[in-house]
């Protein structure tokens, strides 16, 4: 069975797909012809043991910089594409900014893999990196709650979408530093009380970059007793600065 035929049959798809891939113009019964998803390989060489950034294989310790340097709030978090491949930035580029949310059903290709992650142990729900209301109506959706729904249905976790709400608008992050990020995201996130005491979830979202948004909700559940992980579809090597 191909790539295309398997993912086909894994998504219980229920749309017209279109006739040609988006990547290569070659006739597809996916949105991506079987050459090209043989482009996705989950990044299989040198992370950081926290939040899984590559890392070079050269480099003595297994932790990145950032972490080393810098507090963050979660526990643990990992990437499953490195985003300086070019078919990554692609897709992630379609998910995002070209209205192709359902090219995120690439996932359930690995679904295997993801299942057998340990940052899903304990996690009692899955909570979707928020946007707020008006970037929402710009885009149509919040990829992060596409990411979170197939990872749902991959780990069997249930999606938490009120728990994190966005409650300021905030400055683009492309082109800023990481304290520029920070500045910029403070606050910026609420914690809406769930009916049952919650003590880890996972928070999912499409890029992790220098972990600012990551990091900003994080810091907002601790706050109120809830520890996290994370998980994302990519991530940008250490030092990398994601300007998409």
């Amino acid at each position: 069975m191909s790539l295309v035929d398997k993912l086909f049959s894994d998504c219980f798809v229920n749309f017209i797909f279109p006739q040609h891939c988006l990547f290569c113009d070659k006739e597809s019964s996916w949105y991506l012809c079987n050459d090209c998803l043989h482009n996705f390989v989950p990044y299989s060489k040198s992370r950081c043991l926290v939040c899984s950034k590559p890392i070079p294989a050269s480099q003595k310790s297994l932790i990145c910089p950032a972490c080393l340097s810098k507090k963050h709030y979660f526990d643990k978090g990992y990437s499953l594409f490195n985003y300086k491949e070019e078919a990554v930035k692609k897709i992630v580029e379609f998910i995002k900014f070209y209205g192709y949310p359902q090219l995120s059903k690439i996932l359930f290709y690995f679904k295997e893999y993801i299942a057998l992650l340990d940052i899903f142990k304990d996690c009692e729900f899955i909570v979707p990196v928020p946007m707020h209301r008006q970037d929402i109506k710009k885009r149509g959706y919040n990829q992060s709650v596409i990411i979170s729904k197939v990872i749902s249905r991959i780990t069997g976790i249930p999606v938490d979408y009120n728990m994190l709400s966005k409650i300021r608008l905030t400055k683009k992050q492309v082109g800023l530093s990481y304290n520029e990020r920070i500045k910029n995201l403070s606050g910026a996130f609420r914690f809406n009380h769930p009916a049952r005491k919650v003590s880890r979830v996972i928070l999912i979202d499409d890029v992790f970059t220098t972990g600012s948004t990551i990091n900003e909700c994080s810091k907002t559940l601790l706050k109120n007793g809830v520890k996290s992980n994370f998980f994302t579809f990519a991530t940008t090597p250490s030092g990398f600065i994601n300007d998409s």
